[in-house]
C-alpha cells in the first residue's frame, strides 16, 4: 500500500465527486483521501472564484532588529489557487543580498526619500508561497513487498515558504475592468451581466501572491522601515472591510466620514 504525497494543484472546473457510504463500505485510504479532496477543493475553488487573492490581515514586513534582513509578521493570506496560507508567529529573520550599487551619495539619498528610485536592480520582492510538509511519522503495518512494520508520515502540515526574487513587483491597479459600468448615476446591469458570463478566471502557474518590495541598503547601511514598500500587495477585500470603505465614502454634510462597525 504505497501513498504518494503530492502539493495540491490549482482546482478548476470540474465536477466533484464525494462519497457515498452504505452499510458494509470498506473505507480504505481511497476513499479517505476523497472525502478530504472533494471538502478541500470545493473551498479552494471557492476561495479563487469568489473571495480572490492576498492578504486578509497581518503579514506586515519590518526589518529585522540587525538590519540585515526583514521578517514577517503573523497574519493569514489567500493565494492564488484559493489555498489558506496561515504565518502563526514572526518568521526567522531573512537575509537580503548585498545592493549592487555602491553607496549612495546625500544626494541620491534624498531622492529615494521622496520615492525617486527608478532602478529596479537595488530592489527585491518578497513573496509568500502556501507549502505543505509530511509530519508525525507512525508505524504503518505493511508496504507492498513485506509485513515488516515500517514507518511513514501520519499528518500533513499546511505551511509557507517566503522567497526573495529580484526587481520590484508590479503596482496595484485600482481602474476599473469593466467599461461603461455606470450609466450616468446607475450601474448598467447588462454591462455587468455580460461580464460575469466571461469565461471563469484561468488556473495561474504562479500562485504565490507578493508581500513587499523592498530596497536593498548599500554597502555598510541597515535596511530601514523606510525601505519597505506593502503597498504592492494584493489585498481580499472582505465583507467588514468593503463596509468600511463604502463608509468612509459616505460622507455627511461636514464632509466627515460616517462612523463604521464598532470593534
Amino acid at each position: 500500500m504505497s501513498h504518494h504525497h503530492h502539493e495540491p494543484q490549482c482546482v478548476g472546473l470540474h465536477p466533484p465527486i464525494r462519497n457515498r457510504y452504505f452499510y458494509g463500505k470498506l473505507l480504505d485510504v481511497y476513499h479517505v483521501d476523497m472525502e478530504q479532496k472533494y471538502f478541500n477543493e470545493k473551498r479552494w475553488l471557492l476561495n479563487r472564484l469568489i473571495t480572490g487573492y492576498g492578504v486578509i490581515c497581518g503579514l506586515d514586513v519590518k526589518p529585522a532588529k540587525d538590519g540585515t534582513g526583514f521578517v514577517v509578521l503573523p497574519g493569514l493570506a489567500l493565494d492564488k489557487w484559493g489555498r489558506e496560507i496561515i504565518v502563526g508567529e514572526p518568521s526567522i529573520c531573512v537575509s537580503l543580498p548585498p545592493s549592487p550599487l555602491p553607496p549612495a551619495t546625500p544626494e541620491q539619498t534624498a531622492e529615494k526619500s521622496r520615492g525617486c528610485d527608478p532602478d529596479d536592480s537595488a530592489w527585491v520582492h518578497v513573496r509568500l508561497c502556501y507549502h505543505e510538509c509530511l509530519t508525525d511519522p507512525v508505524p504503518a503495518l505493511a508496504d507492498d513487498c513485506s509485513t515488516e512494520q515500517r514507518c511513514t508520515p501520519g499528518a500533513i502540515r499546511e505551511r509557507h515558504k517566503i522567497c526573495v526574487k529580484e526587481g520590484k513587483a508590479p503596482k496595484i491597479h485600482l481602474e476599473c475592468s469593466i467599461p461603461d459600468l455606470v450609466c450616468g448615476d446607475r450601474l448598467d446591469y447588462g454591462v455587468l451581466a455580460r461580464h460575469i458570463s466571461m469565461p471563469c478566471r484561468a488556473c495561474t502557474d504562479d500562485p504565490c501572491i507578493t508581500l513587499a518590495n523592498i530596497r536593498l541598503p548599500s554597502e555598510g547601511s541597515r535596511l530601514s522601515e523606510a525601505d519597505v514598500d506593502i503597498t504592492v500587495r494584493p489585498i481580499v477585500y472582505t465583507n467588514d472591510l468593503l463596509f468600511e470603505i463604502i463608509v468612509g465614502l459616505l460622507r455627511d454634510e461636514e464632509g466627515t466620514p460616517r462612523g463604521g462597525k464598532p470593534d
